[in-house]
């Protein structure tokens, strides 16, 4: 583990220490039920769930099970699994190391931390992003976690037109959004939280690159609030 890392992952955890000090709860209490009052799952709801059984089957079938995957429940049962024990599925402390390894150009430490978030998060699609754009992959391995992003952008896409908030689209968490956005040729301009009928909301303003602005909302209730 090089020294940034070491580094990154100690100041991670203060900081995780720091905001449960506050709310004067342990950083490794696991909570009972879900925000929606759902029963929260333990490692045996874990291990059986959709995310884990089809995540063993797309790394045995690789391309061919890409398509039999119905990626939005795999995103669903993944933010339930994160949901229900956080430090478990916590991803933070390594987004930001992989941010600061392709600002400074460091792609095979980005590499490397990609592939030990996705083995955490399999629904990142930034860390699935970084064997798609690194030159050293292999042309099999890039076009497969190519089609894992395929994947799972088309299962954002099709929650929902995403033109208001009776149609926002389905995202298990704000990277999600930003995502989806620069990925589609959008650039984000303003975020907006809106809060409708007991529900939450994103509302982000894009440049489209052809002088005109768009906006496209997000329905953020399941996870708004626990990180």
């Amino acid at each position: 583990m090089s020294y940034f890392k070491k580094i990154c992952l100690s100041f991670a955890m203060l900081m995780l220490v720091a905001c449960a000090g506050n709310r004067g709860q342990s950083v490794s209490t696991q909570p009972k039920t879900l925000p929606n009052g759902s029963p929260a799952y333990d490692n045996a709801a874990i291990d059986s769930s959709y995310y884990m059984k089809q995540l063993a089957v797309l790394r045995a079938d690789s391309l061919k099970a890409i398509e039999s995957t119905d990626w939005l429940k795999f995103r669903k049962e993944f933010l339930k699994c994160r949901l229900s024990q956080p430090d478990r599925f916590s991803t933070t402390a390594l987004e930001l190391i992989i941010k600061q390894a392709r600002k400074s150009g460091d792609s095979a430490e980005e590499l490397k931390v990609s592939q030990e978030l996705l083995d955490m998060d399999f629904t990142n699609i930034s860390a699935h992003y970084t064997f798609v754009t690194t030159p050293s992959v292999d042309d099999n391995v890039k076009e497969f976690h190519k089609q894992v992003i395929n994947g799972l952008l088309n299962s954002i896409r099709d929650s929902g037109q995403g033109n208001s908030t009776e149609n926002a689209m389905y995202v298990i968490n704000i990277g999600e959004e930003y995502d989806f956005i620069y990925l589609s040729g959008f650039r984000p301009l303003r975020q907006e939280l809106i809060e409708e009928n007991g529900r939450h909301y994103d509302r982000l303003i894009t440049d489209g690159g052809d002088g005109r602005k768009y906006q496209f909302y997000f329905d953020v209730t399941d996870f708004f609030g626990h990180y």
